[in-house]
C-alpha cells in the first residue's frame, strides 16, 4: 500500500502544475464567482453550467484559496473525489467478496491521475456513486441501488451510462414501482438548497438539456467512431448526429431485454454487464468528450480484478489504452490519437459482450440464441 501511495503522490506531483481550458474558462470563473459573492449567495443565479452538488463542494473548498492557488484548490477538490471512488472501489469489491487492495491499485491508471492532478475534473464523484450503485445492486439492496444512481445522476449526465444496467436489474428483479422514482426525487432534494438560496428551478432542471446544446459545432474527441466523422467530415457529421441516438437508445433496450433471464446473483456476471453498460452507451452516441469513458476505465480494471479473467484483463488494457489515446490527442492536439482509441473500445466492446453473453449461458448449459447470441456468431 505504502508503494502504490507513494507512486501515486510522484504522479500526481510531476502533473501538478498542467492547466487547461476548462481550468482556466470554467472551473477558476466559478470559483471566482463564489469567493466575490460569498459561498450561499453564490447560488442565488445560475453561474456555471454544472449541477450544484460539485458547486457546493467547490464553495466548501473556497476558503482555502486564501492559502493556496486557485488551481490548487480545484484539483484538491479532485482528488477528495479520487479518495471517494478508492472508498467505493473498496466498497464494491467487497460486495463480490473479492480483496480490497484492487481499489488502491486501480488508483494508478494513468487516466485516473491525469483526470485529478492534471485536469482538475469532478469525474471521480459521479463514477464512486456509480460504483456504489453496483455494490448495492450486488447486495440486492434496490432502493439504496437507486438512491445512489440519484446521486449520481445529480452530479453529471455520464452517469446515465450505467441506466440500462439499473433498468436490467429493476425488470429482473422486478423491484417495487413505489422504488423507481427515488433517482428523480434524489436529484430534485440535490438542487433544493440552490433553489431556496434563489437558482431558478427551471434552470436546474433544464441543466443538462442546456449541456447538450454546448458548443453546436462539435461532434466528439472520445474514442468512438464519431471522432472519425469529426476529423474527417464535420460539417455533413452534423446532420446525422441522430443515428448515434437512436443507436444509443436500441442498445440500451438491447442490454435491458436480451439478458433478462439472468439471475443477479452473480457478481462477476452483474459487473460483466454494468462494464458493457458503461462501454456501449458512450461509444454510440455523439458529442463524447475524452474523458467521457471515465467510468468504463474503472469498470474494466475492477472487472479484471474480481474475475482474474484472462479476457477481461485484455479488455481492461484496451479501455485503458483507448480512453488514453483520446486524452493525448487532446492534449497534442493530434485528432487521429482518439480515431486509433475507439479501434480499441470497439474490440474490448465485442470481447465484453462474448464474455457477458457466455456468463449468462452457463447456467443454462449452452449459448442463449438470442438477437445478441446471434450478432456474436457472426462476429
Amino acid at each position: 500500500m505504502l508503494l502504490v501511495g507513494l507512486l501515486f503522490a510522484v504522479v500526481s506531483a510531476f502533473l501538478w502544475p498542467a492547466n487547461t481550458g476548462d481550468m482556466n474558462n470554467f472551473l477558476i470563473p466559478w470559483l471566482n464567482t463564489i469567493l466575490e459573492q460569498g459561498q450561499v449567495r453564490a447560488f442565488a443565479h445560475p453561474f456555471a453550467n454544472y449541477t450544484p452538488p460539485y458547486l457546493y463542494l467547490l464553495a466548501a473548498m473556497s476558503p482555502l484559496a486564501s492559502v493556496f492557488p486557485k488551481v490548487t484548490v480545484i484539483k484538491l477538490l479532485s482528488l477528495l473525489g479520487t479518495a471517494g471512488l478508492w472508498v467505493a472501489a473498496c466498497r464494491l469489491l467487497r460486495a463480490a467478496d473479492r480483496p480490497t487492495e484492487g481499489a488502491l491499485w486501480l488508483l494508478l491508471l494513468p487516466t485516473i491521475i491525469a483526470n485529478a492532478a492534471a485536469m482538475g475534473q469532478a469525474d471521480a464523484f459521479w463514477a464512486a456513486a456509480c460504483l456504489m450503485t453496483l455494490a448495492s445492486a450486488i447486495e440486492r439492496r434496490p432502493f439504496a441501488m437507486l438512491v445512489w444512481f440519484g446521486v449520481a445522476i445529480a452530479f453529471k449526465a455520464q452517469a446515465v451510462f450505467l441506466a440500462p444496467f439499473v433498468g436490467h436489474y429493476l425488470f429482473q428483479q422486478k423491484v417495487r414501482l413505489a422504488f423507481w422514482p427515488a433517482p428523480l426525487l434524489v436529484y430534485v432534494l440535490a438542487m433544493l438548497p440552490a433553489a431556496l438560496v434563489g437558482w431558478p428551478i427551471l434552470d436546474l432542471l433544464t441543466v443538462y438539456l442546456r449541456q447538450a446544446q454546448w458548443n453546436p459545432v462539435f461532434i466528439s474527441n472520445a474514442a468512438n467512431p464519431w471522432s472519425l466523422i469529426q476529423y474527417a467530415a464535420p460539417q455533413a457529421g452534423l446532420a446525422w448526429l441522430w443515428i448515434g441516438d437512436l443507436a444509443a437508445i436500441v442498445a440500451a433496450f438491447l442490454l435491458v431485454s436480451q439478458f433478462r433471464r439472468r439471475p443477479a446473483n452473480d457478481a462477476r456476471w452483474m459487473l460483466g454487464l454494468a462494464l458493457l453498460s458503461a462501454l456501449l452507451i458512450p461509444y454510440l452516441l455523439p458529442k463524447m468528450h475524452e474523458r467521457f469513458f471515465y467510468l468504463a476505465d474503472v469498470l474494466a480494471f475492477l472487472v479484471a480484478w474480481v474475475t482474474r479473467d484472462r479476457q477481461f484483463m485484455i479488455v481492461a488494457v484496451l479501455v485503458e489504452g483507448g480512453s488514453l489515446a483520446a486524452l493525448t490527442g487532446l492534449l497534442l492536439r493530434q485528432p487521429l490519437f482518439p480515431v486509433a482509441g475507439s479501434a480499441m473500445v470497439g474490440a474490448a466492446i465485442l470481447l465484453t459482450l462474448r464474455q457477458v453473453a457466455r456468463g449468462r449461458s452457463q447456467p443454462q448449459g449452452g449459448l442463449d440464441q438470442s438477437v445478441t447470441g446471434a450478432i456474436l456468431s457472426a462476429t
